[in-house]
């Protein structure tokens, strides 16, 4: 059949634009033309099944070749590429891009309903990484994805999309020189503030000693995120112990690290004055640190803050004169006079309880016979009987409501503290100990006063009735010594022994200084009005020390002169019931005694004995406050034996 020139033209213009047509898809015979230049395009390509599942292809390629070809490059460069045990790659493109390889899954990154999509991603890589899925989860960037905050890091954000590597890999995004490239993305202002402080220059330096953002911020990942940001700044703390070894115990010595250690979420951490990200050293005049600036850096907690108050060193060495010479000589007598007291009267105390031991055993000792039997005598009246109730009650709280501070530390301070229901409550009660201390202190001076002055009764001040010293107990002590080895007889005593009177200037001499220093520290900024910062650190070891000074003194010491000698033994209950045996005050204090039948004034002080109940509740009262302070002083010891404080 015959076809006209005319007719062969037309089919030509018909038929030539469909081969051109599928000469230029990529399912035609056609595989080797050349790649597009980058950044132009083939126009719309008309996607058929073929392409993915036609002769030469097998899933998870794609075709490869032809599409994504520089995701696949990267995928085949990182740890998902890498052949496994069985023989297959960690993960596929289909292991990401769809849900149980249906093709009809695989969306856009930027759909939400993408396995991709950020706040997919956690899910996605959880399928494999299912550590990583629990850990993510808890983060905070974990818990903002998961409350719908698309704007918060998935796990492609920071290991990358497709060439992912090990974090020990030198071209991971999470190794060490590429972190704050990472972190940047988000957070630009931090990081820019962090590549200009000391933190940063030591990093741009290639100093190892400089931290990179995950060494301070491990939560943001794969640790559980803190309540709070402020449950953070206080968790940072360990983290800058961990490299400031020098002055991270100067810190933790202070009311602000005690506290951090609690905790305490009004207490200034290491952040609060060096800046979460700028810091610099002091020397610097930007930093927040540096002199000129301490007084606005301190007003962040104490509003009232002075520029005497801005000299307090908040990393104090008490041991170094070169960093605050009067807090060392402070601390060096504070020591002496621990070391002193303690060294004098264990020695006291051993031989004491030696030798009433061998003096029970040979009957030296009176025998008890039963009370209503024997007479009583009154030692002591009822206003002081009254302040030795406040000083028991006020000195148990203080020391169990103080001690803790000191050894915050401990498990057994973090124990009293929670007990007590947190440390503001702590700190609430031991005011409240403080102010009944005060009043205490000063309702006994206003009986001294009293007595010795407006009623003129001189005894007061001096003689046997007196609590002063006098050179017989001099003599006595030395004759206690003579008993104790064994030289002489057991001395007769008066009203008041040399170590009841050191008991009770212990409490006198204690009561100003650790009071005073107390409201030092209780009201420092008033106080820095007319004395300086340093005064803040006198303060702090004063009342530190001294109170461990009482504390283990009157736990240890008197409870041994009045209960646990084996004279008293289990527990004398004079201080409660005011009354005691005749026969006991004969033997104990034989020179009162024999004053007293001298000047005919012994009737005058017989007595009924207390009923059966009254000790029965002095004795539950007396025990205690006799396990509480054993459990403190025991505490005490071992926790010095076993720290090293």
């Amino acid at each position: 059949m015959k076809i006209s020139l005319k007719v062969a033209v037309i089919a030509g213009f018909i038929i030539l634009p469909v081969l051109l047509f599928f000469a230029g898809t990529p399912f035609s015979v056609a595989q080797n033309r050349p790649d597009p230049p980058k950044g132009e395009s083939n126009g719309k390509i008309r996607l058929e099944c073929s392409g993915c599942h036609g002769p030469g292809t097998t899933l998870p390629n794609l075709a490869g070749d032809k599409f994504h070809k520089e995701p696949h490059r990267e995928y085949d460069s990182g740890v998902h590429a890498k052949i496994q045990a069985d023989g297959k790659p960690a993960a596929s493109c289909v292991d990401c891009h769809t849900i149980m390889g249906d093709m009809a899954t695989d969306l856009p990154p930027d759909n939400p309903k993408s396995t991709v999509f950020a706040t997919n991603q956690e899910q996605t890589c959880g399928k494999c990484h299912q550590e990583a899925l629990t850990t993510f989860g808890d983060s905070i960037h974990g818990s903002l994805l998961e409350g719908g905050d698309v704007r918060a890091a998935s796990c492609s954000d920071c290991h990358g999309n497709h060439a992912i590597q090990p974090g020990s890999n030198k071209d991971s995004s999470l190794y060490r020189t590429h972190v704050t490239q990472i972190c940047i993305k988000c957070h630009t202002g931090v990081v820019a503030d962090y590549e200009s402080s000391a933190h940063g220059q030591l990093y741009k330096k290639g100093d190892p000693r400089g931290p990179i953002c995950t060494d301070c911020h491990a939560a943001v990942s794969h640790y559980k995120a803190p309540a709070t940001r402020r449950d953070f700044t206080l968790l940072m703390v360990d983290k800058c112990s961990s490299c400031h070894i020098e002055q991270a115990p100067t810190y933790r010595d202070t009311f602000h690290g005690q506290a951090a250690a609690f905790g305490f979420k009004p207490s200034a951490t290491c952040a609060d004055c060096h800046t979460p990200h700028k810091n610099l050293p002091a020397s610097d005049p930007k930093s927040s640190v540096n002199p000129k600036n301490l007084v606005q850096t301190c007003a962040q907690c104490h509003v009232d803050a002075n520029p005497s108050f801005a000299t307090y060193n908040p990393h104090p060495e008490p041991e170094n004169p070169d960093k605050g010479y009067l807090t060392y000589v402070v601390y060096t007598f504070m020591n002496w006079l621990l070391f002193g007291v303690f060294g004098f009267f264990t020695v006291h105390t051993v031989l004491w309880l030696q030798r009433s031991i061998v003096s029970l055993i040979r009957g030296e000792s009176h025998k008890r016979i039963r009370d209503e039997e024997e007479q009583w005598v009154l030692r002591f009246s009822k206003p002081h009987r009254f302040t030795h109730l406040l000083i028991i009650v006020s000195f148990l709280g203080l020391a169990a409501t103080g001690l803790p501070l000191m050894y915050s530390f401990s498990d057994w301070g973090q124990w009293l503290v929670g007990l007590h229901g947190g440390l503001e409550v702590t700190r609430f009660l031991h005011r409240v100990c403080a102010v009944i201390t005060f009043f205490y202190a000063g309702y006994h001076l206003w009986m001294i006063i009293k007595g010795g002055i407006v009623n003129r009764n001189w005894s007061v001040f001096w003689g046997p009735e007196s609590m002063m010293i006098r050179p017989r107990d001099f003599t006595d002590a030395f004759n206690m010594f003579r008993w104790f080895f064994y030289l002489g007889p057991k001395p007769e005593l008066d009203r008041f022994t040399y170590w009841e009177k050191f008991d009770y200037f212990a409490v006198f001499w204690g009561v100003p200084v650790i009071g005073l220093s107390g409201l030092v520290l209780w009201f420092p900024t008033f106080f820095t009005l007319f004395l300086p910062g340093e005064a803040l650190n006198v303060a702090m070891i004063i009342h530190s020390e001294e109170a461990l000074l009482a504390t283990a003194f009157i736990f240890a010491f008197h409870f041994f002169h009045n209960h646990l000698r084996p004279e008293n033994f289990p527990m004398d209950i004079v201080m409660f019931t005011g009354k005691v045996r005749l026969s006991w005050f004969k033997e104990e204090r034989r020179a009162e005694y024999d004053r007293l039948v001298e000047e005919g004034k012994l009737d005058s002080i017989i007595v009924p004995p207390p009923s059966l109940r009254f000790r029965v509740l002095a004795r539950i009262f007396g025990f205690i406050a006799y396990f509480t302070g054993l459990f403190l002083v025991i505490a005490i010891f071992v926790t010095l034996f076993t720290a090293g404080h």
